[in-house]
């Protein structure tokens, strides 16, 4: 028995150095009459993948140069020395999945075991939380010792010069990590239709955030997943108010990659906010897909990563969302107010006029009971008062603002240009005018 074993482990050896020799470097085109990893449907341009075959003890690095795939870089591994799928912590059996990497150390912060440098995993992800699976620290990492075939804990172990080689092809948060036991291959044509398919369902996924209902929305979910929906109602009111900004928040997807494992689909995008002439990146959006009745249905979706100023917040999407609105909205409100304020002037309206003053309101000396009675005796006292703005400049403060501009007053008996200062503070969702001052020309 002893003796079957060693000569099933000599055959694997040898069978990882033919493949070692057979293949060097950059020299494996994928085109459009040879079959693809079914792992890779579609990479960013100038984006790289690690696929890493347990059978062979080998990693893949695969880069896309449009409209083809090839192996850039490729070099033998060691992974867990337990045959077997990894389903706990301590089993010492490397997961299969698609990862990907978020942090490099480099050796100084190492222990000799990891050798040169290491790039952690984000195993376990939704996928393997959602099976049960647990444990932590899969890693890609080099090794001070001879690599040997499955001889790691769990982890992907490469010679020191290819850890460091690799690591020029890394993104992090970016560049996935495939690990199967078995590389297979499926024609394009099949690829391409998957690629066709999934990115239309993106498309019609991001409209309905855009435009459509929650029901819309959810529609685009399996039933066996709910996703968080406490953010919509909000979402809902921004839209609104951004439409009446005559503009639309639309959402981009760009940089999107699929990939494949055990009948998931994962497709990684940057996810990003636009109005009007600006865009705010909120993260790495990831979205686990799963065929269902010939329908793709989302049964997890989550962030790889989120930009630093939307980590602490409950929903990236709406602090984007108020970053590109909100300004916009309130000056537009403030404006808005200016200008009615002008008009209840220049209409000699003065309990409307009155009604744009806040109840602490100082200028010149006057709170805002004398300075009412003033306005109210120049109302009497001439025929028509005509009152118009332009140049308008505004200045954000938290509550209050600081609106300057050129007016020009004209009146039955007396006539002026020159600039009007007005602050204003925000008294319950309306801007009151709490101090005024004026130069003359």
């Amino acid at each position: 028995m002893k003796k079957k074993r060693s000569l099933n482990r000599l055959n694997l050896l040898l069978l990882i150095v033919a493949i070692h020799i057979l293949l060097p470097y950059g020299s494996i085109i994928f085109a459009d009459n040879q079959p693809w990893p079914s792992s890779i449907i579609k990479l960013p341009e100038n984006e790289n993948a690690i696929l890493v075959e347990k059978k062979t003890q080998t990693l893949f690095l695969y880069t896309s140069k449009t409209p083809d795939l090839f192996v850039g870089f490729q070099a033998a591994c060691s992974t867990g020395e337990t045959v077997g799928v990894k389903q706990k912590a301590g089993d010492k059996k490397t997961p299969e999945g698609i990862y990907f990497l978020y942090d490099e150390y480099e050796d100084k912060y190492l222990s000799p075991i990891y050798g040169e440098k290491a790039f952690p995993t984000d195993y376990p992800n939704f996928i393997d939380k959602r099976a049960g699976k647990n444990g932590s620290a899969i890693w890609i990492h080099g090794t001070n010792k001879k690599l040997k075939p499955m001889d790691s804990n769990g982890c992907i172990a490469l010679e020191n010069h290819n850890i460091i080689k690799l690591s020029d092809y890394v993104n992090l948060n970016s560049t996935p990590v495939i690990i199967v036991e078995e590389i297979d291959k499926i024609d394009k044509a099949a690829l391409i239709k998957q690629e066709k398919n999934i990115t239309a369902l993106l498309g019609r996924w991001i409209k309905a955030i855009e435009k459509g209902s929650y029901h819309d929305y959810l529609s685009f979910y399996s039933s066996q997943y709910l996703p968080d929906i406490s953010w919509w109602e909000q979402w809902f009111e921004i839209r609104k108010l951004a439409d009446k900004l005559d503009s639309s928040l639309i959402i981009s997807a760009d940089r999107t990659g699929i990939y494949y494992h055990n009948h998931i689909f994962v497709v990684l995008f940057d996810y990003s906010l636009m109005f009007k002439d600006k865009k705010i990146l909120i993260g790495k959006r990831e979205l686990f897909l799963e065929e269902q009745s010939k329908n793709y249905k989302i049964i997890g979706d989550t962030f790889q990563s989120i930009l630093k100023n939307f980590q602490t917040v409950n929903s990236p999407l709406l602090a984007a969302a108020d970053m590109l609105v909100q300004p916009i909205a309130k000056k537009d409100l403030v404006l808005e107010t200016v200008n009615q304020w002008l008009s209840a002037w220049s209409a000699r309206d003065m309990d409307k006029y009155a009604g744009f003053y806040a109840a602490n309101f100082y200028s010149d000396g006057m709170n805002k009971k004398r300075w009412v009675q003033r306005k109210r005796a120049i109302a009497k006292k001439y025929n028509f008062i005509n009152v118009l703005g332009r140049d308008f400049k505004v200045k954000h403060k938290k509550k209050t603002c600081e609106v300057t501009f050129f007016q020009e007053y004209e009146s039955s008996g007396f006539s002026t240009q020159g600039t009007k200062k007005l602050k204003l503070v925000n008294k319950g969702g309306l801007w009151k005018i709490y101090q005024e001052s004026w130069k003359e020309k």
